[in-house]
Order: structure tokens, then C-alpha cells, then sequence
């Protein structure tokens, strides 16, 4: 069946007919048949067909069966995150004439749709993944799983939580031997509050990934791990701090400058979350100059609203300054279509300019927080949640602040 699809691609490519192909060597039926793996042949009639297509048989059957083993090797290149080997499989890939009529297209099509993804093209990557979605009943368990993998990364992506977790949560680990989608449940589950299921996730993955000798992985993981372990009681988050430092040595160490930043961001919003703002600032400020070397839009729109805001609650600051950052983030967030952030910094503009208050926080609550939770981003949730309930107490609105105050410690009586 190989051999014919070859045939047919080269006689195709010289454009050439099958009677003109098989001109005094084999009839059109025959040659037909050949082409659809419909019947057995001679290696005669094939050397003579090879030869009129100047092709060498074996070196193209080479290039077909490489094809499932190299797609593996790509895969594995994007979970270990070996940049290089990326780009130089994706090449040969592309080079490769069988791509797109042979069994593993759709194996190719997915991993496309995740290189994509790593390159911030969101779109490209879920035009793929529509398609492939559209064929599921021809994948097999392994590219379903896949498929489910790779979808539950969009999500991620474009910071749809919920979503990202039902996809993932159809993986069956049996059928799937990536459990690299341990990783993406953790993280998803951290950015819906949901602690518990975090680390258990995290665990796996760090087993995973301990396993695969992937060190860059177990820094994301222990990262996360670490996250879930923060707590309010000051001389243990005294001691969180310190596991945030020495993971970020072991990232110097090996020249991880994007994990170190991830860690440096991770401690600014832990300093924010406990009120500890002139610390939040000096890391956020740390932040946005790592950003400056090493450009990354996500946490600089992060870094961006983190260091303004605790500007803001420190209220020693230049506001020209602050005006400054605002402007460039509010332009990076419009530039790669983040609503979330626009919002945000629309907030803050309210906050910086002293406008009626009572708008910041009307905002909040009818607009900003229904965003968030149809995003499930329960990190942003808990923080502005937090600040409107001491808004509500502040202005006397008791009921709402009581419903508030409900919802977030009614698990922990439970």
C-alpha cells in the first residue's frame, strides 16, 4: 500500500497520467491497483515504474515509515521544551512529501496545532485543532488523547480554566503515555483555587517528569507545588520565600531566564496577596526589567498591573510614571486581544486619576468579576474579591459583604 501511495505522488508530481506511466510496462488497471494497494505486483514492474520516475523506492519508503517516529520525537522535543530540536524537526518535517496523505496527518496536525500555540498563535493552533475535531471518529486512542491534550493548552492559553479542565479530564492515562497533561490539570486547577487538586496533579507530574529526566519540567512543577503551599502564617510564608529564592538559584544556575522570571512573578503576587506591597513592587520592578532583556507579553501585562497597583496602595509614587506603564500595557493588551487586562487597566486608570471611586468598584463587580469567573482565574478572583469585600464593609453594604465573606470561608468550616 506504500509503495503505491509513492507511486502515485511522483506520477502525480511529474504530471504524468497512468496510461503514460504505464506505457509498455503494466496496464492502466493494473498500475491503478497498484496505486490503491489492491494488488500484489513484481518488483520488475516496480523497478521499471521507479525508473521512469527517476525515484529510488527504498530511500522513499524510508522517508514514509521515519514519519510516525520523527512526529514522537517532535513531541517529545515540545514537552522537554528543547527549542532547537523544535525548529530543526519541524523542518525536516516540512520537508517531508508524505506529510499530509499519510496515516499520521492528523498525528502532525495536532502537533502543529501545539507549535503554534508556543508561538502565541492561538488561532492557527484552533483552526488545526477544529479540523482534527472534525475527523475524531478516524484517530486512534492515542491521537484522541492527543487532540484532548493539545485542546486543553488553547484553553490555558487564552486563560480559559473551566474548559481546560473538561478536556483534560478526558485523558485516559492508559492510552496515553504523555503525562505531561498532569502538568496542565495542576495548572489549571491552581488558577480555579482549587489547592487540593493542584498538588495532587502537581505530583504526578513531578513523578512524570522525574522519571523523563525533564529538569526543565520539574521546576514548573515544584514551582506550582510550591504555590499551593503558601499560607497566611508569616514565619512559614518567611519560609516560602526562602524555597522561592532557591529554586530561582537553581534556574541561574542553568541560564533558565523564563522560569526565573515565572518564579520572580510568583513571589511578587504572593508579597501582594498578603499586603506586603513594598516588597510586590520591588519584585514587579525586577520583573519588568527581566521583560526589557527578555521580552514575554503575558507576565509583562502582569508585571505591569502588579507594580502599579502597589504603587497605588503604598501612594508614594510619580504619576507620570505610572501613567507611562499604564499607557504601554494597555497597548500590548489591545495588541494580543486580552480582555482581561484591558479591564484591569482601565481600573487602574480610574485609580490613578482619581476618579469617583464609587465607578472602580461598580465596575468590579458588575463587569470585571463575571469575566474572571467565566475565565474560572480564581488567582485574579480571590484578589479582587478580597478588595471589593473590604470595600463593601468600608461603605456599609453589609450584605454583600457578608456574602462574600460566606463564600470564601464557608469550605473551611465544612
Amino acid at each position: 500500500m506504500k509503495e503505491g501511495l509513492i507511486i502515485k505522488y511522483y506520477r502525480e508530481r511529474a504530471g504524468l497520467t497512468q496510461t503514460q506511466l504505464g506505457e509498455a510496462i503494466c496496464s492502466v488497471t493494473h498500475l491503478s491497483k497498484i496505486e490503491r494497494g489492491l494488488t500484489q505486483y513484481s518488483s520488475e514492474i516496480t523497478d521499471l515504474i521507479c525508473k521512469r520516475l527517476n525515484i529510488d523506492l527504498i530511500k522513499e519508503l524510508e522517508k514514509f515509515d521515519m514519519l510516525e517516529d520523527k512526529l514522537h520525537e517532535w513531541l517529545d522535543a515540545m514537552v522537554k521544551q528543547q527549542k532547537e530540536d523544535i525548529e530543526l524537526i519541524n523542518e525536516e518535517l516540512a520537508q517531508n512529501p508524505y506529510l499530509h496523505f499519510s496515516e499520521t496527518k492528523y498525528f502532525h496536525s495536532i502537533l502543529l496545532a501545539r507549535y503554534h500555540l508556543m508561538q502565541g498563535e492561538h488561532e492557527k493552533g484552533k483552526s488545526l485543532l477544529d479540523s482534527c475535531q472534525k475527523a475524531w471518529n478516524t484517530l486512534d486512542r492515542f491521537e484522541q488523547n492527543l487532540l484532548e491534550h493539545t485542546w486543553g493548552m488553547y484553553f490555558l492559553h487564552i486563560q480559559n480554566c473551566k474548559e481546560a479542565i473538561l478536556h483534560l479530564k478526558n485523558i485516559n492515562p492508559k492510552d496515553y503515555n504523555n503525562h505531561e497533561f498532569y502538568f496542565h490539570l495542576a495548572t489549571s486547577s491552581h488558577l480555579m483555587n482549587d489547592k487540593v487538586k493542584a498538588y495532587y496533579y502537581g505530583t504526578l507530574a513531578l513523578s512524570h517528569f522525574r522519571e523523563t529526566n525533564n529538569f526543565k519540567r520539574i521546576l514548573d512543577t515544584e514551582t506550582v507545588l510550591l504555590i499551593q503551599m503558601g499560607t497566611n502564617d508569616l514565619c512559614q510564608f518567611e519560609e516560602t520565600v526562602k524555597q522561592y529564592h532557591t529554586l530561582i538559584k537553581s534556574c541561574r544556575s542553568h541560564k533558565e531566564e523564563a522560569r526565573e522570571m515565572n518564579l520572580w512573578h510568583n513571589l511578587a503576587v504572593e508579597y501582594f496577596a498578603k499586603g506586603f506591597y513594598s516588597e510586590a513592587s520591588e519584585v514587579y520592578k525586577r520583573l519588568l526589567d527581566q521583560c526589557e532583556i527578555n521580552p514575554n507579553p503575558p507576565l509583562k501585562l502582569s508585571a505591569i498591573r502588579g507594580y502599579v497597583h502597589s504603587c497605588l496602595n503604598l501612594d508614594h509614587y510619580k504619576k507620570q510614571n505610572l501613567r507611562i506603564l499604564l499607557d504601554e500595557g494597555r497597548r500590548l493588551a489591545e495588541q494580543f486581544e486580552n480582555k482581561t487586562y484591558q479591564y484591569v487597566y482601565y481600573m487602574l486608570d480610574i485609580l490613578l486619576e482619581d476618579k469617583d471611586i464609587n465607578d472602580y468598584y461598580l465596575f468590579l463587580e458588575d463587569t470585571f468579576l463575571p469575566h474572571l469567573h467565566e475565565l474560572g482565574n480564581s488567582t485574579l478572583i480571590n484578589l479582587y474579591e478580597t478588595e471589593l469585600f473590604h470595600y463593601f464593609r468600608k461603605s456599609s453594604q453589609h450584605e454583600k459583604a457578608s456574602r462574600l465573606a460566606a463564600k470564601h470561608f464557608e469550605p473551611l468550616i465544612h
